[in-house]
């Protein structure tokens, strides 16, 4: 028996093929039967939704849930390859700190971009050191972003929140929920996102 069709995103591409990196929940119907696929064998898959478009900033911050981390990482790498873009920050929220992965990748990329390249993730179920801790809300954001470059009102760089731009990764809900929250730091989601469909 066959999953329904379902939405992700890919992890990497390369000419001919990509990755598509996902989480293997216990009794997923998805997951377990992408999990369940052999080397050799082969699945359907097609390209769905609208084309979306870059739209430049100076400062880009990706907010990333969970799994969302997949998506949201190799748009920060392709956006570090752009001249533009002077500062990427991921913030990526996940449960524990077992939750999370792809930590030399990381690594590797604040060490190929110093000082434009930076990631804070934010444990929802442990404290650990070095890692923020709860659930994201809107000082959160504003003592990832905004701290950081230095953006808020009355700052030094506060001329540049035009040319801020966000993505936010995960479900519909926390999707909403973040847009909500950056509006209210003063970031309108039609001025300020990264992408945005035409």
């Amino acid at each position: 028996q066959f999953p329904e069709a379902q939405s992700y995103s890919m992890s990497a591409e390369r000419p001919g093929e990509f990755d598509v990196t996902f989480k293997v929940y216990p009794g997923g119907h998805c997951s377990g039967y992408l999990d369940s696929v052999q080397v050799g064998e082969t699945i359907e898959v097609f390209k769905r939704g609208r084309a979306l478009q870059r739209r430049p900033g100076k400062h880009v911050g990706i907010i990333a849930y969970g799994v969302g981390i997949a998506e949201a990482f190799p748009v920060a790498k392709a956006e570090l390859e752009k001249k533009d873009a002077e500062h990427v920050k991921l913030l990526w929220a996940s449960k524990t700190m077992g939750d999370t992965f792809w930590h030399e990748q990381f690594s590797a990329a604040c060490q190929r971009y110093p000082g434009r390249f930076s990631i804070a993730t934010i444990l929802s179920s442990e404290q650990q050191e070095g890692f923020l801790h709860g659930r994201i809300n809107g000082q959160t954001l504003s003592d990832v972003f905004d701290a950081s470059w230095r953006t808020a009102h009355g700052e030094e760089n506060e001329a540049d929140r035009d040319r801020v731009r966000f993505l936010v990764v995960g479900t519909k809900k926390m999707m909403d929920d973040t847009e909500m929250m950056l509006r209210q730091l003063g970031y309108h989601w039609m001025r300020h996102s990264l992408l945005r469909a035409f």
